[in-house]
């Protein structure tokens, strides 16, 4: 089953039905990151247990440019599954974020990580039309003047970034989100988000990565991150240090039967 979210753009520079492509792909990513991130903090409430095998396909999004006046068609859900135990409490929360973007207030419940989904929503819309109106299944149409739009309540407080490099441990990637873990030398889990070609990035799971990127430090039970980071496969000390690799035993052994025997020692037995 799935569900149709229309986000219909009026007063833009294009033909009806037509969309700048820079615009149509930030949306698209935008909602795309957003519908993954809020199923999977719905699915993670306690009380209704967590779904990892699921949440990726209840969290798929299609979309299509309809004909006449601009609309992106969302449709999302899995195509195949006869029930979605968790529809109802994400469109309740998405319209929710959708009243908030019109009076410029976060609801209260939603994750950081949400949010910072909600942040990319508000910039692609804002450089997408004058006015964009949102239906969300259930919960009726939501009309955004996209000038007056604001990021400020999407957005983490009393944070600094920056600049910094990392040594550690890739060891989660989501590709769906372009968010990665680290994990550092003294075992802390550092969150990579927004990771510069991830699609490259992702073959380096479970190996040592030097990270760069805005480094900024947790507060309470929030983890430290790092954003817009770049990964590049580690380098290791020995290689820091210039040193010769440590040959392997076989090598030494097989290098060490092709020394010719010295000859016997020719000592008196004074000497010996």
């Amino acid at each position: 089953m799935t569900r149709q979210y229309q986000f219909r753009l009026e007063g833009h520079a294009s033909a009806p039905g037509e969309l700048l492509a820079s615009d149509a792909i930030a949306l698209i990513r935008a909602f795309k990151d957003l519908a993954y991130r809020l199923t999977r903090s719905v699915a993670d409430r306690p009380g209704l247990g967590r779904a990892n095998s699921t949440i990726e396909k209840l969290s798929t999004v299609r979309v299509s440019l309809r004909e006449g006046s601009t609309r992106l068609m969302f449709a999302v859900g899995d195509i195949d599954a006869i029930v979605d135990p968790f529809a109802d409490l994400v469109d309740r929360d998405f319209a929710a974020i959708v009243h908030g973007m019109a009076t410029g207030e976060r609801p209260t419940g939603i994750a950081d990580s949400v949010a910072e989904a909600v942040d990319r929503l508000v910039v692609g819309l804002s450089t997408s039309a004058p006015v964009v109106t949102i239906d969300v299944p259930g919960h009726g149409s939501t009309m955004l003047h996209t000038k007056n739009l604001t990021r400020t309540p999407w957005q983490r407080e009393h944070t600094v970034a920056n600049e910094a490099v990392l040594h550690g441990t890739l060891e989660m990637v989501d590709l769906r989100s372009s968010n990665f873990r680290l994990r550092d030398s003294v075992g802390n889990a550092i969150d990579l988000m927004d990771v510069v070609d991830p699609d490259e990035a992702a073959h380096l799971v479970g190996e040592r990565v030097t990270v760069s990127g805005f480094f900024v430090a947790g507060v309470g039970t929030h983890r430290h991150r790092m954003e817009n980071p770049r990964i590049i496969a580690g380098v290791d000390a020995a290689s820091r240090l210039r040193l010769a690799p440590t040959p392997e035993l076989a090598s030494v052994i097989a290098e060490a039967r092709t020394v010719p025997t010295a000859p016997p020692l020719d000592l008196s037995d004074d000497e010996f």
